[in-house]
């Protein structure tokens, strides 16, 4: 049932599975949905304010379903199942991604986050890439990406200074 006034929520630890009904919010600025059971994000769209996505420790593999999200800045997909990235969402607006735990494995699969031009953070931590990378993966990530992501400023932590460059 959308809520026009709701401007943040916070439904972590609830054992929430599906969030199909979930759109409609049109104010929504903030949504937290840490530490429950969602395997897919059918119904997380059509938010036009939404600025902050939480969805940290949850089983979802596939990022298809976030679509008409066009305010979203942060998005923390921590601690799931994404192995790929060829499907990912439109986000326009999208600054910090969080990344980390999960199953990214080739690089090949990051060149598909050139299409988020204002991205300032990602975090690949613990990722089977990152991992395999170590101390090379933002000198890595800026000859992947460096010319399409001119806005990034930090990977994993890692301040990206003028000589990275």
């Amino acid at each position: 049932m959308p809520q026009p006034k709701l401007l943040k929520v916070k439904l972590d630890n609830n054992l929430i599975e599906k969030t199909e009904l979930f759109s409609g919010h049109s104010n929504l600025v903030t949504l937290e949905l840490r530490r429950n059971r969602l395997t897919n994000l059918e119904g997380l769209s059509n938010m036009a304010s939404l600025q902050e996505l939480y969805l940290n420790e949850n089983k979802i593999a596939d990022l298809s379903a976030l679509s008409a999200l066009p305010s979203l800045r942060k998005l923390d997909l921590n601690t799931n199942k994404i192995a790929s990235l060829v499907s990912k969402p439109e986000l326009p607006s999208l600054e910090v991604l969080d990344l980390s735990n999960n199953l990214i494995a080739a690089g090949d699969e990051l060149l598909n986050l050139s299409i988020y031009t204002k991205l300032r953070v990602l975090i690949l931590t613990g990722c089977p890439y990152a991992e395999e990378q170590g101390d090379k993966l933002k000198n890595e990530i800026l000859l992947m990406l460096g010319t399409q992501l001119k806005n990034l400023k930090t990977v994993n932590e890692e301040e990206i200074t003028e000589e990275d460059i």
